[in-house]
């Protein structure tokens, strides 16, 4: 059920750290006693490390297991013995076990028998129910077992008693699932996977076939199949009683079968699979038709405006000319209205009168109408008008605010719609139409029918991505309210997630408002002192420096040297070398069986063709394995290679190179940056790619990845290009799979955002990024900017701290949320950063990112080891970049995958490719520099730490994919270096 990594972290002694120290094997008066018991100084100490470590792991010690130093270290001080004694304790087995008895006798432990074997079983079940992945419910069942103290037994015994709980509750999850299956309704969910009537598929493959571009056709497409759906008892309660993950996972899994295997499950389960998938549909379809509805519009919207263009670059010039020759006339007349002159001869003095006769008659001259993008766009009305009614009638739109009046509007189309009435009633909500389309709307003293129409259609798309408008049913655009743990339920969730949130504003503002003023007025003297480096204040602008260079010149030719030695690989022996050592392909397991691949060199090819962006048919046929066809590669995509299966792969990996001597040297595992990379999208992707003003007019998706400072890019997604990075900044952070524990983060402009710095302050990580133009930023201080002197200009206003004070409460449920994984923090984000400006979580948000910027601002000032460093993290993102370009190299990097998992595979295929040449790299680096050492050639780690792993030059990622197991050097061994 697990990975080695996952079950090694169950089995081997944790991390310690001084709190786990304090907390486990801080020994009490009690404690003490029993220990001074014993006579020898060995002894008390191995009674003192049996007695901590039952608490702590409820086992005890292995044969030949050594607890760690600092365990050793820290009991022996407070025993006041050496902690070498130890070893002769270790020695004595009949003593240690005849210790460990009476300990286990004297804190009330036992061992695990049959019956308690069954009341966990039956304890961890309806866990089970809620959460399905193995690691999670493992862990549950250790801090169980230490709670009820008993003993933690083989960890086989476990992983079976596990298993048969998540049978169990699969088993529970399909009777819940079949409760709402009454009267035909389990025959209507049978007839879905067989065709019925002069149907030419089933409704089950109908349901699933992609739609295709944005379109009003695919719209109805959409419509037809959510009313489809929607025949199902698919808005019951059941959502209540069931976790999302349990739901996705069995939505998943419906989607990859076919029609003919679902109909081989035993009835119990299939009919289950099938309402769970139905559930799911609902949701995705509903987001889909609204998403669909958006693209429309859009598209609209640029065809009027391209119209517009092309009007004005056909008849534009003697408009220009026309209103310049009015302007004149204008300022004439106006200047004699001053000077007390004839009108008459003052516009003569400018035009001749004949030419201005001419001009005022002039048919010829486009209209300035004629110009309004909008006109134009209204000449698709009808498109939008083919399946406006329908789409409102399957909806329920709620507001609250200013967007109440469009929902009002909603309402009167609908009626209208559905009572067949071609005109308007006299009075119409119109208090969302912008100015933008008043000219349109508002015509002849009267409003124009079609244009409100299609204004309330645009109106309702920005709603619904501001969030002013949210909709029953969807999975996107529901109510804020709704995406946040409930208000009884989020502060018992806050000591298990290990959040340090002050529990009061005030406590906050003592901690923070010291530290504030004190860093102001710090910067402020040694700005009047001169003495902040490379860092001064001319008009009221901040001057910076460039952060001074900070890798030694000595590196390129140590790089050259070790990058020489390399051995020269072809990209499928390196990809099952690092496999020998780390198995990370024993993460993507079947999704329907849970098993590991048969063969995990086929498992590899797939892998490899997202990586290369070369595709499984083409990668078929670069493979000379007549096994290795396409057919075999789509059913090893669809059961094995998904983004769970990748991010639990690559953290396999990540958790191998951190490991390594190189990596210690390029860092500690605590810092990382992230970018976003755009790949464009090609072919029949096009349709579904994004435009960005900063890519310029070719749509296309970025990769956005995280990457710590020793190289590893620890986690990966999708983007679309229209929205900027900072959204994603803390998904990286916090939901990535690998062990790095990070501390500070830095990105680029586009990363940053205030309620970036809030949120990151308040989930425990420090936020470090470079923000271009900083000399123009503005800070905010909790007293007007005259207290501040030379800052005086860079104050932009006060603080508005009462905001915070008041929603400091929302702000922790907000928090506690996205820790706990009820709501992703990209989502909240989006959210948040779009909606209106009377919503009080965010203006707080924002003030509390304002506090944070300020201080980060003022550290940025005082410290050039910071820019520094930032710069040094950012470095080693572009770095990636290079590699990911090499690799990714079939269609020059298009991306042609129409669906968004399909480019989320591919995104992560290619940055697992990438983690596999850095961690070989690191390897044959640190042998490198041992061959350098040993032949006399010095190779100091200063130079070292600047040297990095992700060169590709020695790797051959092109020709025939050829997978030769037996050329993989044996256990312990390495391929020979070049001379």
């Amino acid at each position: 059920m697990l990975t080695k990594a996952q079950r090694e972290q169950f089995i081997r002694f944790p991390t310690l750290d001084e709190r786990t120290l304090a907390r486990y094997y801080l020994l009490s008066e009690d404690d003490l006693r029993l220990v001074r018991e014993r006579r020898r100084d060995f002894n008390k100490l191995g009674y003192a490390v049996q007695l901590t470590v039952l608490r702590h792991l409820g086992r005890a010690l292995r044969p030949g297991e050594t607890p760690p130093e600092a365990v050793l270290a820290y009991l022996a001080e407070q025993l006041r013995v050496e902690p070498t004694c130890y070893a002769q304790y270790a020695a004595r087995e009949p003593t240690r076990y005849e210790h460990f008895a009476a300990l286990c006798q004297q804190l009330g432990y036992v061992e695990l028998s049959r019956r308690l074997n069954h009341e966990l079983r039956d304890w961890l079940v309806p866990l089970a129910v809620v959460t399905d992945p193995p690691f999670g419910l493992m862990s549950a069942l250790m801090d169980e077992l230490r709670r009820r103290c008993i003993l933690v037994p083989r960890f086989s015994v476990l992983e079976r008693l596990v298993h048969s709980a998540r049978v169990r509750a699969g088993q529970h999850v399909y009777s819940l699932l079949n409760l709402p299956l009454k009267g035909d309704l389990p025959e209507r969910v049978d007839a879905l996977l067989s065709p019925q009537g002069d149907e030419p598929v089933s409704r089950f493959a109908w349901l699933g076939r992609p739609v295709g571009v944005p379109k009003a056709k695919n719209v109805l497409v959409l419509l037809d199949k959510l009313a489809f759906v929607r025949t199902f008892p698919v808005q019951s309660n059941l959502r209540a009683f069931l976790s999302q993950n349990r739901l996705d996972h069995l939505a998943q899994e419906a989607r990859r079968l076919s029609a003919s295997h679902m109909a081989d499950f035993e009835p119990h389960r299939r009919r289950a699979t099938l309402l769970a998938y139905l559930l799911d549909l609902s949701e995705t379809l509903t987001d889909a038709v609204l998403d669909m509805h958006d693209r429309v519009m859009v598209s609209l919207l640029r065809e009027g405006e391209r119209a517009a263009a092309e009007v004005f670059g056909q008849q534009g010039t003697p408009l220009v000319e026309q209103f310049g020759t009015f302007k004149s006339v204008c300022a004439a007349v106006v200047a004699a209205r001053e000077q007390g002159a004839d009108p008459y001869q003052a516009i003569e003095a400018v035009v001749n009168w004949q030419q201005l006769v001419e001009t005022v008659r002039e048919k010829e001259v486009v209209s300035a109408e004629q110009l309004d993008p909008l006109l134009h766009a209204m000449k698709g009305y009808a498109k939008v008008r083919s399946y406006a009614p329908r789409l409102l009638a399957a909806f329920t739109f709620q507001a609250e605010g200013k967007a109440a009046a469009l929902v009002e509007a909603l309402d009167l189309l609908r009626e209208m719609y559905a009572a067949g009435k071609r005109t308007l009633p006299e009075h119409v909500p119109i208090g969302f139409v912008r100015q933008k389309w008043a000219g349109q709307v508002f015509r002849a003293g009267a409003v124009d029918r079609r244009a409100y129409e299609l204004c309330v259609l645009d109106e309702l798309r920005l709603a619904l991505r501001a969030g002013d408008v949210w909709v029953t049913g969807s999975r996107k655009y529901k109510d804020l309210d709704a995406y946040l743990l409930p208000q009884g339920t989020w502060q018992k969730r806050l000591p298990e997630l290990s959040l340090d949130l002050p529990e009061t504003f005030d406590a906050f503002w003592a901690a923070t408002e010291p530290r504030l003023t004190g860093q102001l007025r710090e910067v402020e003297d040694l700005l009047a002192r001169g003495a902040l480096s490379s860092v001064s204040v001319q008009r009221g602008r901040l001057r910076i420096g460039k952060a001074t260079k900070a890798v030694p010149d000595e590196v390129e030719l140590l790089a050259r040297r070790l990058s020489v030695r390399l051995p020269r690989v072809k990209i499928t022996d390196l990809l099952l070398e690092v496999n020998a050592w780390t198995r990370f392909t024993e993460a993507f397991l079947n999704l329907h069986s849970g098993k590991e691949v048969e063969r995990h060199d086929h498992l590899l090819t797939a892998i490899l063709a997202d990586g290369l962006n070369l595709g499984l048919t083409k990668m078929a046929e670069a493979s000379p394995d007549p096994g290795m066809t396409a057919r075999r590669l789509m059913y090893l995509a669809d059961w094995f290679v998904r983004p769970d299966s990748y991010a639990a792969g690559l953290a396999e990996l990540v958790n191998f190179q951190s490991k390594l001597p190189l990596a210690a040297l390029w860092g500690d595992g605590a810092t990382s940056s992230s970018d976003g990379q755009r790949f464009p999208t090609g072919g029949r992707g096009k349709t579904f790619g994004h435009l960005n003003a900063k890519y310029g007019r070719e749509p296309g998706v970025l990769f956005y990845t995280h990457v710590s400072d020793q190289y590893a890019p620890f986690h990966t997604k999708v983007i679309t290009a229209n929205v900027r990075d900072a959204l994603h900044v803390l998904d990286g952070l916090l939901y990535h799979l690998s062990e790095l524990k990070i501390k500070e983060h830095y990105t680029d402009t586009a990363g940053y955002t205030e309620q970036v710095f809030a949120l990151c302050y308040l989930l425990g990580f420090r936020f470090a990024p470079r923000i271009r133009d900083l000399g123009e930023t503005r800070l905010y201080t909790p007293e007007i900017g005259s207290a501040y002197g030379l800052l005086e200009p860079l104050v932009a206003q006060r603080l508005n701290l009462r905001l915070i004070r008041e929603h400091w409460d929302e702000l922790r449920r907000l928090t506690t949320s996205i820790k706990a994984g009820t709501v992703t923090a990209s989502l909240m984000l989006a959210k948040l950063a779009s909606y209106p400006r009377q919503n009080g979580l965010a203006l707080a948000l924002r003030e509390l990112g304002r506090v944070q910027r300020t201080l980060f601002t003022l550290e940025w000032l005082r410290d050039p080891e910071l820019r520094r460093r930032v710069l040094a993290g950012l470095n080693k993102g572009e770095a990636l970049h290079a590699l990911k370009r090499a690799v990714a190299f079939h269609r020059s990097g298009e991306i042609r995958d129409q669906s968004f998992e399909a480019q989320s595979n591919r995104a992560s295929g290619l940055n697992l490719v990438a983690t596999a040449i850095a961690v070989w790299n690191a390897v044959y680096l640190g042998r490198a520099v041992e061959v350098l050492r040993a032949e006399g050639i010095e190779v100091p780690d200063e130079l070292l730490a600047h040297v990095s792993p992700l060169g590709w030059e020695h790797i051959g990622l092109t020709g025939d994919y050829v997978w030769r197991p037996e050329g993989v050097p044996a256990e312990g061994a390495y391929r020979a270096l070049r001379e």
